[in-house]
């Protein structure tokens, strides 16, 4: 571009920028219908972002390899699935290195005066390792504990409790649904597994053959399993689906996968991402159709300028580019504030969510062609209509 071209353009650029300076109000408005519609795009891109990187982050924190057992049953009639058999499953070369039985449920809980409901575990001694969760006082529980009336809290739990109350102390008594209890241990944060619906922060957790102890229905409720090194997921599953189905009279076994669930989850997000963009172009649409209508009242009060600048040789695409430049104008200003808004509506969404806020790649070059593209889109036939003016009909207009 020669330095005449490009000290042309500066001036189209300028004289475009104070065009729309003195529209005022109205190029206020349109400038705000583009900024609603661009931060809807760019807050929907970095919420959907973050949530996904969220649960990758979880997966990748306890392993890609996990699986679910569930027992589903008839007429809302839980199967008895046998410990035993469960913990026995990597035994039946069946794809599975680890399977741990859980039995949950809830709990009314009362620590002193504080009177809380939390999630109730019952599970072998391996389930804090499988789920990475630390202790910060006193030690878990252990399958030497037998049925001992025994509990360790989350860390949430200890932290309500201590709120409502004195802190949690090791040795202090606790009732469990009318059980008293000992507290031998607190741990420190822990994952939520979304895979296994297992939270060990809002739970509190007991030996295995307590279950019956303190729990009107002890049946197993899931079972934590892990692939073997090198084993399929979905030749894995239908193995273990088959063996349980030999152990059960009646009901079934839902196996599911950690790979399996990010498949879906990833399919999820495509859709709810599509449905909430394609809410945002509506809104996008709206704004462009603002800039139309606005460069479209500049052309009629303009007029008589147009004529002028026709009849002292200005060409018709001098007039198309600039009409179109103020549109770009306009697209570029309400896009770039809606991207700024945006990415602050995305970076609040994940501080509210406790997630660390990460900018969706695709947002930045997103926000800029939105804007080009309604510009374009939006300012085009104002322009074309603008540039075809006959100068003569145009000076005598009023």
């Amino acid at each position: 571009m020669t330095e005449v071209s490009k000290a042309r353009l500066r001036e189209v650029v300028r004289e475009g920028a104070g065009n729309l300076r003195a529209l005022g109000a109205r190029a206020l408005l349109a400038l705000t219908g583009i900024a609603v519609g661009t931060a809807a795009v760019i807050a929907i891109l970095h919420v959907g972002h973050n949530a996904r990187a969220e649960a990758m982050r979880q997966f990748e924190a306890l392993g890609t390899d996990l699986v679910s057992l569930t027992p589903r049953g008839d007429n809302h009639d839980v199967p008895d699935l046998p410990p035993e058999a469960m913990r026995t499953l990597p035994a039946r070369r069946l794809g599975l290195s680890e399977a741990i039985p859980i039995v949950s449920g809830s709990a009314s809980l009362r620590v002193g005066r504080a009177s809380l409901y939390t999630a109730l575990i019952a599970a072998d001694a391996a389930l804090y390792g499988f789920l990475k969760a630390p202790v910060v006082a006193g030690r878990r529980t252990s399958d030497l504990d037998g049925a001992a009336p025994f509990v360790v809290l989350g860390a949430d739990v200890a932290r309500d409790a201590a709120a409502s109350g004195r802190p949690v102390r090791i040795g202090d008594p606790v009732t469990v649904n009318d059980q008293v209890l000992t507290v031998i241990g607190i741990l420190g944060p822990a994952f939520r597994s979304p895979l296994l619906g297992v939270d060990l922060n809002r739970a509190a957790v007991i030996p295995f053959q307590a279950a019956r102890r303190v729990m009107p229905d002890a049946k197993i409720t899931s079972v934590a399993a892990r692939l073997a090194p090198g084993a399929d997921d979905r030749a894995t599953a239908r193995r273990v689906t088959d063996y349980c189905r030999l152990l059960l009279r009646t009901g079934s076994v839902d196996v599911q996968t950690a790979r399996q669930l990010i498949d879906g989850l990833e399919t999820q997000m495509r859709i709810y991402a599509l449905l909430l963009i394609g809410i945002g172009t509506t809104s996008l649409v709206v704004g462009g159709v603002g800039v139309m209508n606005v460069m479209l009242m500049s052309l009629m009060e303009r007029r008589r300028e147009i004529g002028l600048r026709r009849a002292i040789g200005a060409r018709r695409r001098d007039i198309t580019a600039l009409f179109l430049t103020e549109a770009l104008l306009l697209s570029a200003v309400g896009s770039l504030l809606g991207t700024g808004l945006g990415t602050v509506a995305g970076w609040i969404f994940a501080r509210a969510s406790g997630w660390p806020f990460q900018p969706a790649p695709l947002a930045l070059p997103l926000g800029a062609g939105m804007a080009a593209t309604v510009g374009l889109f939006f300012g085009l036939y104002p322009a074309l209509k603008a540039a075809r003016l006959d100068p003569i009909a145009a000076l005598r207009a009023e």
